[in-house]
């Protein structure tokens, strides 16, 4: 089945030349691998732990914060959306999981929950908590001091 002779003639000389090849019926064999194939396993391993505890998991704290904000919306509530806009919450639609948004006076907004990115009247209540303790120890240091 394999050629055995092969003849080559060259272009100015009419002289043949034979070459013989060597008949096989056997695949050569791979090379031995010098490790254990655990081995090779160990640093894709590594590179996924180091995806999931630096980006994967981290996105999930953020979605389900995200989510926890988004879902104890509540009417009254000054909100920040995605875009921008900044407005009062007057209308709450659990059904299609929209919320009804005045953002100036006869003006009304619908727009998805998960457009919501901050409930800034929460904020404010918690920047007003944070610095009314360190106004009394402003004060305190002041009277101790003289």
């Amino acid at each position: 089945m394999f050629i055995n002779n092969v003849y080559a003639e060259e272009n100015s000389l009419n002289t043949t030349d034979t070459v013989t090849l060597q008949d096989s019926d056997s695949l050569p064999k791979a090379p031995e691998s010098l490790g254990n194939s655990w081995t090779s396993l160990v640093p894709m391993v590594l590179i996924f732990a180091v995806f999931y505890f630096l980006l994967i998991r981290p996105q999930e704290k953020r979605r389900r914060a995200q989510q926890d904000l988004v879902s104890g919306v509540k009417k009254g509530e000054e909100i920040l959306t995605n875009s921008g806009i900044i407005g009062v919450v007057s209308k709450i639609n659990d059904s299609d999981n929209t919320v009804h948004i005045t953002i100036a006076k006869d003006v009304e907004i619908k727009m998805l929950k998960t457009s919501i990115s901050d409930i800034l009247s929460r904020s404010k209540k918690e920047e007003i908590k944070d610095n009314k303790p360190s106004a009394k120890k402003k004060s305190a240091d002041k009277s101790s001091s003289k």
